[in-house]
């Protein structure tokens, strides 16, 4: 096996810097400087390897797109084919879901999504890649379903499971979100008797 080229070293190891100083700062005041800085390379680097802020930005949304695809479908393709979507079910309102680091880094985001189009639109691509993931993991499950009642499911659960965990990251018992979980398992099941 080969070493991984400069160039997707360099990448890697910047993105690593930004998500560490947007976990730390939030993004509106991370900069080039404080990724440089963390990241041990000269700003010069980022702008070589990733570009301007922007275009930072929108890599390191790719990248958490990834990373969610990576750690949260890939616990429900691993579970048994039966079992798989309960199973799924019950990692997206586990505290194990909201605790993965790529959540803080979406939290990062929000704030500054509220007043920054470009930031918005990169938040709507990471929460559409996750709609579009479980509408085709309930697709799976339940192949008749009407597809535009199975999308609004989908999106349904999107806001359950993600509410929740704010929720609990603000002090709430991530014991309520299990009634998020019930709430969701009973539009399932409405999905397929109506």
């Amino acid at each position: 096996m080969g070493r991984k080229s400069l160039k997707t070293e360099r990448v890697t190891q910047i993105l690593d810097a930004f998500e560490r100083c947007m976990e730390q700062k939030g993004l509106e005041s991370t900069t080039l400087d404080n990724v440089a800085k963390e990241a041990g390379v000269a700003r010069r680097i980022i702008r070589h390897y990733v570009g301007n802020r922007d275009e930072l930005i929108q890599t390191a949304v790719d990248r958490i797109i990834d990373k969610f695809s990576d750690q949260v479908f890939d616990v429900i393709e691993s579970s048994e084919s039966d079992n798989r979507f309960d199973s799924g079910l019950n990692y997206i309102f586990s505290s194990d879901f909201n605790a993965l680091p790529i959540n803080r880094l979406v939290a990062a985001l929000l704030p500054v999504s509220l007043h920054d189009e470009r930031v918005q639109q990169a938040v709507k691509k990471i929460y559409d890649a996750f709609h579009t993931g479980l509408d085709q993991e309930l697709a799976n499950h339940l192949p008749l379903a009407p597809e535009s009642k199975r999308s609004d499911v989908a999106y349904s659960i999107m806001c359950l499971a993600f509410g929740g965990g704010w929720m609990g990251n603000i002090g709430f018992s991530v014991e309520k979100n299990q009634l998020n979980k019930s709430i969701a398992q009973g539009l399932i099941i409405n999905l397929v008797t109506n």
